[in-house]
């Protein structure tokens, strides 16, 4: 039965298939080393003979070889977003692929329909970021007052947020926004309240822009010894951090 399925799914196909399995994985927030590592144990499970990925954040190149032809495929990577539902149902997906080996129709149905996945939806978003800023407002030392603040912050913050990414602005742009609406917020709330713990009531809903996973992602992959693509992803992270700082640097223009 295995080896129909492999002499059903030529090169072409093959290739195509890691490549957007690859691609997928990077897109949702992936780390590198386990796109690459499925990539290529999806490859061989087809009975390719040699099996190359090479991948960073922005990019995946594939190259198989199968009887002495090869074929490379190269993919750009954009709109990478954190989304850990659609790096499980990928994970499950692989994992398939290699123990039963479904034909290219159906592993690209099945891509599909993960891409396709419900997500949260807007209002839930706006929840989630005003409950993740009044409970750290409160983890940093805050009270009654910094919690509402923090949860009132979280949830406007988040509004802006959507209306930048509806306009496809810069990531760098939404972060340095989302980073100033938390700051001019918090401080026109301490004009109404003095009591108000500022720091408390900034560093609250600050922790929604923080970016911890791809932090994470990049040590994972400086420990797998995938040293370009780790590097990348700190670079990211640096800019990221640059981004909130400027945005937090707003807060000069109120002293």
């Amino acid at each position: 039965m295995d080896a129909v399925v492999k002499k059903e799914l030529t090169v072409n196909q093959v290739i195509d298939m890691i490549a957007n399995v690859g691609y997928s994985i990077i897109k949702h927030g992936g780390e590198i080393h386990r796109a690459e590592d499925t990539a290529t144990r999806i490859g061989l499970a087809y009975g390719m003979d040699q099996v190359h990925v090479f991948a960073i954040s922005s990019t995946i190149l594939v190259t198989v070889e199968k009887d002495g032809v090869t074929k490379t495929q190269n993919r750009r990577v954009t709109g990478n977003s954190t989304n850990l539902d659609r790096i499980e149902q990928l994970n499950s997906l692989s994992r398939k692929i290699c123990t039963e080996l479904p034909s290219y129709q159906e592993v690209m149905a099945e891509l599909r329909r993960i891409e396709g996945r419900h997500c949260y939806s807007q209002g839930m978003n706006v929840l989630f970021y005003a409950l993740i800023g009044g409970s750290f407002a409160v983890f940093f030392g805050g009270g009654v007052a910094e919690m509402i603040v923090g949860f009132s912050v979280g949830a406007l913050m988040r509004l802006v947020i959507w209306l930048l990414e509806y306009l496809k602005s810069a990531s760098f742009l939404v972060n340095t926004v989302g980073a100033a609406i938390i700051v001019t917020t918090v401080k026109l709330a301490s004009l109404v309240y003095p009591a108000l713990n500022v720091d408390a009531s900034i560093s609250g809903p600050l922790m929604n822009l923080v970016p911890g996973i791809l932090l994470t992602n990049c040590i994972r992959d400086i420990v797998s010894a995938d040293y370009v693509a780790g590097t990348a992803k700190m670079i990211e992270t640096l800019i990221v951090a640059c981004s909130i700082a400027l945005g937090v640097a707003v807060s000069v223009l109120w002293r």
